[in-house]
C-alpha cells in the first residue's frame, strides 16, 4: 500500500471500529437497563424481550433496501446518515413517557442501523486484499463486545445512580461526533454486477446470483443461529445473574461486560486463525467457524446449568470467546464468494436471515419460556441452537470450493 492510500484505509477502519462499537453500546445497553424498566412499568418479561428484539424485527426489514443504496449509490453517504439516525432515536428513547413509545423508539434505531453491517463489511473488503481479509474483519467484530460492555458499564451505572432515562442519553453523544469525522473517510465509486463476464444493470433477479450458492444459504442458516444465541444471551444475561445468582442489577452489568470482553479476543482470533488454515485448506475459514462454535456449545451449557456464580462466569467467558470466532471467518466467506458489485447485499441478506430467524425469535422464545417457566429453563434453549449451526458451517465447508471458483467464472475482479 503506498503510504497515503494505508492511512486512507486505516483511518476509514479505525472510524468503523468506533462507529460498530457505539452502535452495539447503544443497541445492547437496553439488556441492562431492563430490570429498572420492568420495575417502573410492571411489564413482562415478553414485552421486555420486545424492547430488543424490535430493533432486530426492523433491521431484516429494510436491510435489503438499504443494502441496495450503499451498493448503487454511496457506502460512505449511507453510513453518516446512519449513524446520525440511531443516534438521535436513542435520545428519544431517553425521553419515552410509556413502554409503546420507548417502543416505536427502539424501532426507529432498527431503521438507522438495517445497513450498517453491509456497509462497512463492503468497505473493508475494498480496503484490505482478500488473504487477509478475515483478519480485518476480525478486528471490526471485536468493536460489537467492547460496545456490549461499555453499554452494560456505563448503563449500569448510571442506571444505578441517575435513572435509565440517563443511561441512554449518554451512550448517543458519541454517534453525533463520529459522523462528522466520517466525512472525511474514504469512499468508493459505485461497482458493476456482471453476468457471463459482461456487464449488467442492477436489477433484483441480481439476488439470484447470491442464491445460487450454496455454500453461502449454509453460512445464512449458521449466522442465524449464532447471532441468535449471542444476541439471547447479551439480552439476558444481566437478568440471570440477578435472578440466579443473588447479583445486584450494577454487580450483574459488570459480570456481563466481562463476559462480552471474553468475546474480544474470539472476534479478531477467529479471523486471524481463519486466514492461517485458509493457506492450507481451502475451506479453512469454515472449518475454523464450525469448530469454534460447536466448542461454544458445550461451554454455554455448563454456564448455564452451574450453581456457582464465579464457575458459571468463567464458563460463559469460554462461550464468550468461541462463541464469536466464526463471525470474522463466515464473514470473509460471504464476500469471498460473490462479485464485489453485490457484497453489500450479499451480506444484507445474512443480515436479515439472522435478524428475523435468529435475533428476534431467539430473544422472544426465550421472553415467552421464561414468563412460562423460569429464565434459566429458557436459555436451555440455546446450546442445542448454538450446535446447530455448527453442522451448518461443516455443511458450507464441504462446498465452500466450489462456489469460490464459480466467482471468476463470473467475473474476475
Amino acid at each position: 500500500m503506498r503510504r497515503s492510500y494505508r492511512f486512507k484505509a486505516y483511518y476509514t477502519l479505525t472510524l468503523l471500529v468506533l462507529i460498530y462499537m457505539f452502535d452495539f453500546a447503544d443497541r445492547k445497553i437496553m439488556s441492562v437497563l431492563y430490570p429498572y424498566i420492568k420495575e417502573e412499568w410492571l411489564i413482562s418479561d415478553t414485552q421486555l424481550s420486545m424492547l430488543g428484539g424490535i430493533v432486530s424485527l426492523v433491521i431484516a426489514v429494510f436491510v435489503i433496501p438499504a443494502s441496495i443504496m450503499v451498493d448503487r449509490w454511496s457506502r460512505k453517504k449511507m453510513i453518516i446518515l446512519m449513524v446520525f439516525v440511531w443516534s438521535f432515536m436513542t435520545v428519544l428513547c431517553a425521553f419515552a413517557q410509556n413502554y409503546h413509545q420507548l417502543l416505536l423508539f427502539r424501532a426507529m434505531i432498527g431503521i438507522g442501523e438495517a445497513a450498517y453491517a453491509p456497509a462497512a463489511i463492503a468497505l473493508i473488503s475494498k480496503l484490505f486484499p482478500a488473504n487477509h481479509r478475515g483478519t480485518y474483519i476480525g478486528i471490526y467484530d471485536a468493536a460489537s463486545p467492547l460496545g456490549i460492555a461499555l453499554g452494560m458499564i456505563v448503563g449500569g451505572y448510571i442506571g444505578m445512580m441517575y435513572g435509565w432515562r440517563y443511561a441512554l442519553g449518554l451512550v448517543a453523544i458519541p454517534g453525533f461526533i463520529l459522523t462528522l469525522l466520517f466525512f472525511f473517510a474514504k469512499d468508493y465509486k459505485t461497482l458493476p454486477v456482471y453476468i457471463d463476464k459482461t456487464k449488467s444493470s442492477f436489477n433484483f433477479s441480481t439476488i439470484s446470483l447470491i442464491f445460487s450458492k450454496q455454500s453461502l444459504l449454509f453460512v445464512f442458516i449458521a449466522f442465524a443461529g449464532v447471532v441468535g444465541v449471542n444476541t439471547a444471551m447479551i439480552d439476558w444475561a444481566p437478568s440471570f445473574f440477578v435472578r440466579f445468582h443473588g447479583l445486584t442489577e450494577y454487580e450483574a452489568g459488570n459480570v456481563s461486560a466481562l463476559i462480552a470482553v471474553s468475546v474480544l479476543i474470539g472476534a479478531p482470533l477467529g479471523g486471524w486463525a481463519g486466514d492461517r488454515v485458509s493457506r492450507f485448506r481451502q475451506n479453512g475459514l469454515l472449518l475454523v467457524a464450525g469448530i469454534a462454535t460447536f466448542l461454544s456449545s458445550i461451554f454455554l451449557f455448563c454456564a448455564v446449568y452451574i450453581q456457582n456464580v464465579y464457575a458459571a462466569t468463567f464458563a460463559f467467558c469460554l462461550f464468550g470467546v468461541t462463541s464469536i470466532a466464526c463471525l470474522a471467518p463466515g464473514t470473509a466467506v460471504i464476500q469471498n464468494v460473490v462479485q464485489a458489485g453485490i457484497r453489500s447485499v450479499a451480506y444484507g441478506i445474512n443480515v436479515l436471515i439472522m435478524n428475523v430467524f435468529g435475533a428476534f425469535l431467539c430473544v422472544y422464545a426465550v421472553g415467552l419460556i421464561s414468563d412460562a417457566y423460569n429464565l434459566r429453563i429458557g436459555l436451555f434453549l440455546l446450546p442445542f441452537i448454538m450446535g446447530g449451526a455448527s453442522v451448518f458451517f461443516y455443511l458450507a465447508s464441504r462446498v465452500y470450493h466450489k462456489d469460490y471458483a464459480a466467482v471468476s467464472r463470473e467475473v474476475v475482479e
